[in-house]
């Protein structure tokens, strides 16, 4: 269920992001996206406020998604206007959905891998532009250490030269890398987060039979806090 949970709300975000991408579309097609991510955003706020108990307090902490899923896009015409509330709507949804994302970036050291690999671009755009004869622009040669990096390959610019071939060859290996790092630290995230809840089940039942455990058990029991609380809140453990 965690699991789930957590696949749907990276998947609400990617939507998120893809409607703000399109924000100053006109097409049919995009609209029906942007229309899409309200309405799935609608359902999951209405059912987080049938599912509370303190409705009250729910409304005020999260008065946020409310205002996210008034249409006033809809209701004001005008086109600036319109985008203009579109683009607030689609900030509080990135802003729901945005824990799980960055949860991931920060698994494994991805972050930094991603950090190194669009550095890597750049670099590799500047001899690319140097020594191949069909690349007349430093932004062509983006385009394509970009596109030889995701291993798409559309072929409109191929590598004549020998120093485009062998970086070519490189690139691909990077991005073949980043694509094992993006699956490695989705499924670590996951993995991870199972274990947090299976450590905080088995705390709070050591817990409410404080008063049967022997001294050895409750020494046991105050280890794995320690050890939790440094593995999950290390700057408060650093500041004491």
């Amino acid at each position: 269920m965690k699991r789930l949970i957590l696949v749907y709300e990276l998947t609400m975000f990617t939507l998120a992001v893809i409607s703000v991408s399109l924000i100053w579309s006109e097409a049919q097609q995009f609209q029906f996206i942007d229309r899409l991510v309200w309405f799935i955003f609608l359902v999951d706020v209405t059912i987080r406020i049938i599912s509370t108990d303190d409705k009250k307090n729910w409304l005020k902490n999260n008065y946020f998604d409310i205002v996210a899923i008034i249409p006033f896009d809809a209701i004001f015409q005008l086109a600036r206007i319109a985008r203009l509330f579109r683009v607030i709507r689609l900030v509080f949804i990135g802003k729901h959905f945005l824990k799980p994302f960055f949860g991931i970036i920060r698994t494994n050291g991805l972050n930094k891998v991603i950090a190194m690999t669009f550095i890597s671009l750049l670099i590799s755009a500047i001899p690319i532009r140097i020594f191949e004869p069909s690349i007349e622009t430093y932004m062509d040669a983006i385009w394509w250490t970009i596109v030889t990096t995701t291993t798409v390959g559309y072929g409109d610019i191929s590598p004549e030269t020998v120093i485009g071939r062998m970086i070519a060859i490189y690139l691909m290996f990077v991005g073949i890398g980043l694509v094992g790092m993006i699956t490695g630290s989705i499924a670590t995230y996951f993995i991870t987060e199972d274990e947090k809840d299976t450590t905080k089940e088995y705390l709070k039942k050591e817990v409410d039979q404080l008063g049967d455990l022997s001294n050895g058990e409750i020494d046991r029991l105050v280890k794995i806090i320690e050890t939790y609380k440094h593995d999950h809140h290390p700057s408060h453990t650093e500041e004491q």
